[in-house]
């Protein structure tokens, strides 16, 4: 990318495209959330059974296995510009009927889940082409910016879509939902119409067999020293540090002994904290100045939540929490930033699949096996626990990521 695409890329009238994509983003993420939302409540409805609505948020995780090691391949193999737009296109489709089932009274739990499995695996292939289009936006000068802004739009998207969808279940139905979902990608459509110019660009990749493609973006990862690095913080971060969001309802429970007050005050300290930890991040950031920001925050998540599991009182858990919320969106934009950074363009798309892969099904393993240690000696002394190896392991992989980011980058910047 030359220099003064970068700068068209990011800035018109004063308004920087990123700002622009991330609105985009935002608008159709509301609708994203508001599904999810309904189709929750949608699988109570049906089965009254918690078990159904597990099985129908599992989907997620199943459709995240096998779509993001073939997603980065797809984007690295065609243009971003269409695979944008045609998954953006699939989605409102597969949106739309769904609310046609739900308005004639077709939808059963099964098609519930094939739904959810398709929107899930859908999204899985959009995700690293959304990555990679807001690196492209930003450039290398503003690229921790654009993720920052992209972040917030995600942070507020994921408070506002439940809420929207809460108040049309109270007074409609869950197919109005899902409509205002598939209506809500003309936000993504138009705004990457509008950057048309910006982000339809020839593929970075050599075609050849799609599994062998998706396979050499792992052993990428694993023979270049800077990856390996990189993404062994990624691991740590995600199995060690990140699932503390998933556990919030149990801490709320039965550590704190308190009802659904409480599990709100933490989830919002945590909502608060990520959305003052991306505001942070809005402010430029140099390759160089992105290392230390990653680390630091990082250990700041593992000391957080090290009190927050140390502490009986909820005010003081709830501040712990904020902290939490905020030191985990830095460490994810200053780690997600690094590895567009330092990854290969031809291999860009499949190094932020497999950082999504990470970032997604991480928190999900790292809770699952957390919940059943719990069990033997209590949740704060696991999740403490697994915050302190964590920073650790922080420590000790800190020295690589010090040797390996200084020849890594001038080779990015050719």
């Amino acid at each position: 990318m030359s220099e003064a695409l970068d700068n068209a890329a990011t800035q018109r009238g004063g308004v920087p495209r990123f700002v622009v994509f991330s609105v985009g983003q935002g608008v159709s993420s509301i609708g994203t959330w508001a599904q999810k939302t309904a189709i929750g409540w949608l699988a109570w409805q049906l089965t009254h059974s918690p078990a159904w609505i597990g099985a129908v948020a599992m989907t997620d995780v199943i459709a995240l296995l096998w779509v993001a090691p073939l997603s980065g391949a797809i984007v690295d193999r065609h243009n971003p510009y269409f695979v944008l737009q045609r998954t953006q296109w699939l989605l409102m489709t597969q949106a739309a009927l769904l609310g046609a089932c739900a308005f004639s009274g077709l939808l059963s739990i099964w098609a519930l889940i094939a739904f959810a499995l398709v929107e899930s695996t859908l999204q899985g292939v959009g995700q690293p082409v959304r990555m990679t289009v807001t690196g492209m936006l930003g450039g290398r000068e503003r690229l921790s910016q654009a993720i920052a802004s992209s972040s917030i739009a995600f942070n507020l998207a994921r408070s506002i879509g439940p809420a929207i969808a809460g108040l049309i279940l109270a007074y409609g139905s869950a197919g109005f939902v899902f409509a205002l979902n598939a209506v809500s990608y003309f936000g993504m459509i138009l705004v990457s119409a509008h950057l048309r110019p910006l982000i339809d660009r020839a593929p970075t990749a050599t075609r050849g067999p799609l599994l062998a493609n998706a396979l050499d973006g792992f052993r990428y990862v694993l023979r270049t020293p800077e990856m390996k690095t990189l993404f062994l913080l990624v691991a740590v971060f995600s199995l060690l540090m990140r699932p503390f969001g998933e556990l919030l309802p149990a801490f709320a429970g039965a550590v704190f002994k308190g009802g659904a007050q409480t599990l709100s005050l933490l989830m919002t300290a945590q909502g608060i904290g990520a959305l003052f930890g991306s505001l942070w991040m809005l402010r430029q950031r140099s390759p160089d100045q992105l290392f230390g920001t990653a680390l630091v925050s990082t250990a700041a998540l593992s000391v957080a939540l090290i009190l927050f599991c140390a502490t009986p009182f909820v005010q003081a858990a709830v501040a712990f929490m904020l902290a939490a919320g905020a030191a985990h969106v830095i460490s994810n934009i200053g780690l997600q930033s690094l590895v567009q950074f330092v990854a290969s363009p031809e291999y860009r798309g499949r190094s932020l699949a497999l950082y999504g892969l990470l970032f997604r099904a991480g928190p999900s393993l790292g809770a699952f096996v957390a919940g059943l240690a719990a069990h033997l000696v209590g949740l704060p002394l696991v999740i403490g626990a697994a915050a302190a190896f964590g920073g650790v392991l922080l420590a000790l992989l800190a020295p690589a990521v010090r040797r390996g980011r200084e020849p890594a980058l001038p080779a990015v910047a050719e």
